[in-house]
């Protein structure tokens, strides 16, 4: 049990060791065997890679609303009660629809010549007509509103195909000026919608066609493999293309959602805590074991570890797994919302969501103060190799920080390389075995050492106000982003 000091001691204490809020906090001789003790937990005895397998293996594909997505939700609840937890429970939320495929998917291509062609429907697509969607392709090389406008005379009566080069094509965009111009295909006429912007072996890559809030795509809309887009788009350079695809799925409409919430109280700072989160969704191509089964496996893992070690922070550490991350962020912005009136009582948002390599720290998002606070750790996660930062801004809006993030919280996503990560997310090939044990144990020990420290810190760094966020994300190049979310009620 730690001594306490009297009050004005305390506060001097705080200041000396850089505890004021807004300056980069210390590591106190208590806390220091505190993150020994867990990292040794962690590290050895550590349960993410059993609770990922658990996730992958028996329980499978979680996609938002599902049965097994309930499962997941159910079995989390209970294995959190079941480390001793004191409180735990879900909370629900709305998705305009759920999406399920009902069987396999038909595709082949029929002129110049007959072949098959590896095609799923895309996620939250309406299903085919019955007998299927049969037409000629047409290649839009740039997704935007004026080029689907420009284009129209020649969209009419077509299937579109778009890949990765067409999104890329032009201006920068925010995925809502790319869902404008998706939307706008129906009314110029065109049959359906493909998309080919998978990688390797024809797997085909979900992304969803939602407009970030869950809601049925307005075209029907097929995912293509790499090698079949790249098959089309080189017939099409010497004529007409005809493909045909059919497929079913079930839809149902307002369904309840839960994210689940657990909590470890904490032994003062009244009310303040930090939230250490991942999705509990994922695409039903694979198992989702890397996206996201390592990020809910890890932070269901610190759960337990923390309470292994018989460790108690000084405030209060929460652990959510949210829903429907997958179709735009849903579940951790219903949850950012119901709780907005919390914000300023969180000093720290922690999101695992880049698979299983080796983690090399954190990604900070443009916030100094976050660098000179996670120095402080450095003796604890530079044996992990896991001490450095990064401002880069790609991922800024595309995890569950980023609702957290908005709100002018100090939110951190914990980061690894992606060069493995992006050869299997949201394809057949995220399945467990492709998960290593000590790397995901050291991801998790990484989030859990930090999470713990800002937990166990007498200080706590600054809430930005949203003219130091809009600073602070032009810094790294994502207040577009920003803006373009912003302009379309996503966030």
């Amino acid at each position: 049990m730690r001594m306490r000091l009297a009050v004005v001691l305390c506060v001097a204490l705080e200041l000396l060791c850089g505890g004021a809020k807004g300056q980069a906090p210390a590591v106190d001789t208590q806390l220091k065997s505190d993150l020994i003790r867990l990292g040794g937990q962690m590290v050895v005895a550590g349960q993410a890679y059993e609770y990922d397998r658990h996730l992958a293996d028996d329980i499978g594909g979680r996609l938002t609303g599902s049965e097994n997505y309930a499962k997941a939700a159910e079995w989390a609840e209970a294995e959190f009660k079941r480390m001793g937890l004191e409180i735990v429970h879900r909370e629900s939320w709305e998705i305009p629809a759920t999406w399920e495929p009902e069987g396999v998917a038909e595709a082949r291509l029929i002129a110049p010549h007959e072949q098959q062609l590896h095609l799923v429907s895309e996620g939250w697509s309406p299903s085919t007509p019955k007998g299927g969607v049969r037409g000629n392709v047409y290649y839009l090389d740039e997704v935007t509103t004026d080029a689907v406008k420009a284009q129209a005379d020649k969209i009419k009566d077509k299937i579109v195909l778009v890949d990765g080069e067409s999104l890329d094509a032009g201006e920068k965009k925010g995925f809502g000026k790319l869902f404008d111009a998706l939307d706008m295909l129906t009314g110029v006429g065109a049959k359906a919608l493909v998309l080919g912007i998978g990688t390797t072996n024809n797997a085909a890559s979900m992304v969803g066609i939602t407009n970030f809030d869950g809601s049925l795509g307005n075209i029907v809309t097929g995912n293509l493999g790499a090698e079949d887009t790249s098959l089309l788009k080189r017939l099409l350079e010497r004529g007409p293309v005809e493909i045909e695809f059919s497929f079913t799925n079930r839809i149902r409409e307002h369904v309840k959602v839960d994210n689940v919430v657990a909590d470890i109280p904490g032994t003062e700072k009244d009310g303040e805590f930090v939230l250490v989160g991942g999705h509990l969704d994922s695409w039903a191509t694979g198992t989702g074991a890397q996206d996201n089964g390592t990020g809910a496996a890890s932070a269901m893992a610190v759960a337990q570890a923390v309470k292994a070690a018989g460790l108690r922070p000084r405030r209060t550490m929460r652990f959510v797994l949210f829903g429907g991350e997958e179709e735009g962020l849903i579940g951790s912005q219903r949850y950012a919302k119901a709780h907005a009136s919390d914000a300023a009582k969180c000093v720290g948002v922690f999101v695992t969501d880049t698979g299983a390599e080796p983690p090399k720290g954190w990604y900070v998002f443009g916030r100094k103060d976050e660098v000179e606070a996670l120095a402080a750790l450095k003796p604890y996660l530079a044996p992990l190799g896991a001490d450095g930062t990064t401002d880069e801004g790609r991922f800024t809006f595309e995890t569950d920080e980023a609702p957290f993030l908005v709100q002018g919280v100090p939110a951190f996503v914990l980061w690894t390389p992606v060069d493995k990560y992006f050869t299997l997310h949201h394809k057949p090939g995220d399945t467990f075995d492709k998960v290593n044990q000590r790397d995901l144990n050291v991801g998790a020990a990484v989030v859990g050492l930090t999470a713990y420290a800002f937990a166990d810190w007498p200080g706590e760094l600054k809430h930005f106000s949203a003219a130091e966020l809009e600073d602070q994300l032009k810094k790294i190049d994502s207040l577009d982003d920003y803006k373009d979310l912003q302009a379309h009620g996503v966030i």
